[in-house]
């Protein structure tokens, strides 16, 4: 039979105190008699005494809990991402709550629902790609929970947002790839409506115009499903007669996909057609040719991102930021 939990109340008891006397004495009060400090800190100790934490959730009106949303946790950008938060939260004395949606605004919906019936102090939220509606993120604020988004972000809401800047970030790697002399550059790129996704877009074809290359729009398709459409888009952008001889990829899961392709077809890679992804996945490293990439600072933006929310939590402000942080160029043997 499992013991009984050991309460305030049972402390109290055995050393013939107030329940009032303990738990000042437990959360080292000043006005508390060391010699009685002491002993009940040995009696918690030899009990194995843990503090109820929805009680004390209660009294304070504070869960110390702060849940997080991500549209996929098998990624290096938001695996490094909720580790920055990790950091943040432990040191600050906040737990992390953490689900993900699976690119999938329902699942997101659900989450949202269930973290804040579990009274969380503060929501951080990176937004699934087909998520619209506003109305979700205004109930929580209602409800005087802080909202902060990281990485993707509703500009329809009115909240902190810590992003990076995807136009420079493609800006850069599209540029990499005009000065290696590659001058019809296709793009494989992200859903139509993702704000990141037009980032880059954005980004690519700015660098185009920098160096006054034509946006040839039969070199830019889009994958709604991110690396699930990878492979028959690049085959589609192969049976135009006219062929790209550079291609720069939304992911580095899509541009790794597009490469495998063209070897199998025969082409060599970087003499016969460059690739460059976004992201710096693991992968990237190990493939062969080793894949130039962006490197996002995700670490740093659920640092930022969990800060600004805490600072949020405690001074009950509603002073909204919005930090952009930049990227790094990684260029590796695929151009």
């Amino acid at each position: 039979m499992l013991n009984k939990q050991v309460t305030l109340k049972d402390l109290a008891r055995k050393l013939r105190l107030s329940v009032s006397t303990v738990s000042r004495a437990l959360r080292d009060v000043p006005d508390i008699n060391p010699e009685t400090r002491k002993q009940v800190l040995a009696l918690a100790e030899e009990l194995n005494y843990e503090p109820n934490f929805i009680a004390k959730s209660l009294v304070n009106k504070q869960t110390k809990v702060i849940g997080v949303i991500l549209p996929v946790i098998a990624s290096r950008y938001f695996a490094n991402a909720l580790s920055g938060m990790m950091e943040v939260a432990n040191s600050r004395g906040y737990h992390i709550m953490f689900c993900q949606s699976d690119e999938s605004p329902e699942k997101e919906l659900n989450s949202i629902r269930k973290l804040v019936s579990t009274r969380i102090d503060g929501l951080l939220i990176s937004v699934s790609k087909d998520t619209r509606d506003p109305e979700p993120f205004l109930k929580v604020q209602q409800k005087g929970i802080p909202v902060v988004f990281f990485d993707r972000a509703l500009e329809s809401v009115t909240a902190t947002k810590v992003t990076v800047n995807q136009h420079n970030g493609a800006f850069r790697v599209v540029e990499h790839l005009i000065q290696r002399g590659y001058t019809r550059i296709a793009h494989i790129a992200g859903p139509r409506q993702l704000a990141i996704a037009i980032d880059r877009l954005n980004g690519y074809k700015a660098a185009l115009k920098k160096y006054d290359l034509p946006v040839n729009e039969n070199f830019i398709l889009h994958c709604e499903k991110f690396q699930e459409d990878a492979l028959e888009m690049v085959k589609q952008l192969f049976r135009n007669d006219e062929k790209p001889d550079a291609i720069f990829a939304v992911n580095d899961s899509s541009a790794i996909i597009c490469m495998k392709y063209l070897q199998s077809l025969g082409y060599r890679i970087p003499h016969d057609i460059a690739v460059a992804g976004y992201n710096n996945d693991p992968v990237s490293e190990v493939v062969w040719p080793p894949l130039t990439t962006i490197m996002q600072p995700s670490f740093e933006v659920g640092k930022v991102a969990t800060q600004l929310l805490i600072d949020e939590i405690e001074h009950s402000t509603r002073i909204y930021h919005e930090k952009i942080l930049n990227s790094e160029l990684i260029i590796r043997s695929s151009s």
